[in-house]
């Protein structure tokens, strides 16, 4: 089903299945290091009476399926937990946390955003019965995404009024986006073949900052992690300071996820995972895509080492 984006979809994916299901169950399990689009979807859910647990990740920013296990209970209805951390870049185990809603006849949400088209997997093969997916994040057109919804999964519409997306989200359908969405799926086919070249830009990137700058230290660096990002913390340094001196030398990192990159808030991804105040103050995120070149790693390094200095 097309939608306008992540944010849609995330909505869509908690207050469907929970609608869905109101007579079987009132209790849903979000991870804590969700993208806000979930967590502040679980706090609405809240206020409408569901009760909701959240999970919090290991030190390494990886949510443990033994976790959701022990939280599961007779009227558990949803999980939710995403693919790829938005902030960290680590992936969570969605297979086995797939395999064990599947066990517990529980719906299983997926926050797929920073998966889809940057990681190899197969969506028939894994065991996820709702999955969100966006177009700008494989640089496709903004205002676009999709949520798959495997067949026979527990959903009620989120948008009223007509029978469009076989009458589960009313509205005319955003065309030239969806056309703009497919054309670059086609293309990131084989794109997701060269990820490895991705990835040693992503070391060479890390291992030289450490050399540049000793007691820097890569968040989530002993989970499983995406290539396309880093997020590295510079204890003894202020995070706002330096994106805002990396900003004026031309290059472009975040605080926090890219979304929210204008936020002063400390992270709550990097809180979760139990961090020091001084590692979440000095943590920030630098993206990677597949048209990233060695001579911007290189440009970008020869920034940081100046302003570190």
């Amino acid at each position: 089903m097309f939608t306008s984006g992540g944010t849609e979809g995330n909505n869509w994916g908690l207050k469907g299945v929970v609608e869905a299901k109101k007579n079987v169950g009132n209790h849903v399990i979000v991870s804590a290091i969700e993208h806000p689009s979930v967590l502040q979807t679980a706090k609405y859910l809240e206020n409408q009476g569901i009760r909701v647990s959240y999970v919090k990740p290991d030190a390494t920013g990886q949510i443990r399926v033994e976790e959701i296990e022990r939280l599961l209970c007779s009227n558990t209805v949803l999980v939710s937990v995403m693919f790829v951390n938005n902030e960290t870049g680590v992936i969570n185990p969605v297979e086995e946390i797939g395999e064990l809603c599947q066990e517990n006849n529980v719906t299983f949400h997926c926050d797929g955003v920073q998966a889809f088209g940057k990681i190899n997997f197969s969506l028939q093969q894994l065991p996820v019965d709702i999955m969100t997916l966006s177009a700008h994040k494989i640089h496709g057109p903004k205002g676009v995404g999709a949520v798959y919804i495997k067949s026979g999964t527990p959903m009620q519409p989120f948008i009223h009024g007509g029978h469009q997306e076989a009458n589960l989200r009313a509205g005319t359908e955003n065309v030239t986006g969806i056309v703009g969405f497919e054309t670059v799926t086609k293309l990131i086919r084989e794109k997701i073949k060269t990820n490895s070249r991705v990835k040693k830009l992503q070391a060479y990137f890390e291992k030289s900052l450490v050399e540049i700058y000793p007691q820097a230290k890569v968040v989530g660096e002993n989970a499983p992690r995406s290539p396309f990002i880093s997020q590295i913390a510079f204890p003894g340094i202020d995070h706002q300071s330096l994106l805002m001196k990396l900003d004026l030398a031309g290059v472009a990192v975040s605080v926090g996820s890219a979304c929210s990159s204008g936020s002063v808030k400390p992270s709550h991804v990097l809180r979760a995972m139990g961090l020091s105040e001084k590692v979440i103050n000095s943590s920030i995120r630098c993206s990677f895509s597949y048209s990233t070149t060695a001579d911007e790693i290189d440009f970008a390094l020869e920034q940081f080492k100046k302003i570190l200095a």
